[in-house]
């Protein structure tokens, strides 16, 4: 890139200006200016956002500590519809056999009622929650700092975090604008934080490994699309199995038949957050399997008691 010539980020304040600190902070920009072109906001100043735990390792690095701006320490994430998905496992495995077939014992034979999030470990999830504005406004102050500047018009190069906004020819698309997001801050925030990072990652450092960076990320943003469409899928719509992607209808497959999630490369989800999404889409296992029977109900019973957390520490 010409150092003379700016560079714009387009977007949303919550999306914009992550992604100028980011990139301010870790790419090879050598002295390119960089501004903002703020959009219609797509989230309001008091909606929360969620930090997760591999996105406040990426704040501490661009200076900015979550606990310095209010944000809370939490145990879960809300979901669009106000599903609770937890950062943290559940229980433990007793004798080879998982704590869900353990559960589900539990609720077919001993009528235990507690739902599944009940069971999530009682510690620091490193996870934290705050309201957009003032995450954004921490954001701007630090943009800004570092020389990041606010403008009205775009520059002939930019990178595009807007999918609502046009542009001829972005250098990047990133965030909403290269994964079809459906209105969930939290969701909207991961977006940026991953497909940044990758863009850092696959940045070209000359002119001639442009072409070859390019379809990396390319490659790389598509890996990692899919598994966000895929939860909002079960988190938002309301479409029928059938209108599934193959990844999703095998996922929801193996966990109806042996109550386990299948692994998916690239997946920003742990098992127990896809665990607590099914169960709140009404998708639920068969059965517990035949390991689990060779546990005895009093077992079962004194596991599930001991892995029953006794406080919720949602304090550090």
């Amino acid at each position: 890139m010409d150092q003379q010539d700016p560079v714009t980020i387009i977007g949303p304040p919550l999306d914009a200006w992550l992604t100028a600190v980011m990139l301010a902070r870790f790419a090879p920009l050598a002295g390119t200016p960089l501004q903002v072109l703020e959009t219609p906001s797509a989230t309001g100043e008091n909606e929360i956002v969620t930090l997760r735990p591999e996105m406040v390792r990426t704040h501490v690095s661009i200076g900015l500590d979550p606990k310095r701006i209010g944000a809370a320490p939490i145990q879960a994430w809300t979901g669009p519809r106000g599903q609770s998905l937890p950062f943290n496992s559940f229980g433990q495995p007793l004798k080879g056999v998982s704590f869900i077939a353990i559960w589900l014992r539990a609720r077919e034979e001993l009528g235990d009622t507690r739902p599944l999030e009940s069971f999530a470990a009682a510690r620091p999830s490193g996870a934290y929650a705050i309201e957009v504005g003032r995450y954004v406004q921490a954001l701007k102050a630090i943009a800004m700092k570092v020389g990041v500047k606010l403008c009205a018009n775009a520059s002939e190069r930019s990178i595009l975090a807007d999918p609502n906004y046009t542009v001829a020819e972005p250098v990047r698309i990133v965030g909403a604008a290269a994964i079809t997001l459906r209105p969930s801050a939290t969701l909207r925030l991961q977006a940026v934080h991953h497909s940044v990072l990758t863009l850092i990652d696959c940045w070209s450092w000359r002119e001639t490994d442009r072409e070859l960076a390019d379809a990396e990320y390319d490659r790389r943003l598509e890996a990692m699309r899919a598994p966000i469409q895929d939860m909002q899928t079960v988190l938002c719509d309301e479409a029928q199995l059938k209108d599934y992607s193959s990844d999703l209808q095998h996922r929801i497959a193996v966990w109806r038949d042996i109550g386990r999630v299948a692994p998916v490369d690239n997946d920003p989800f742990g098992s127990q957050e896809w665990m607590s999404a099914f169960l709140h889409a009404g998708v639920a296992p068969t059965n517990a399997g035949r390991l689990a029977q060779s546990l005895t109900q009093a077992e079962i019973a004194d596991h599930l008691q001991a892995c029953s957390p006794k406080e919720v520490a949602n304090v550090q």
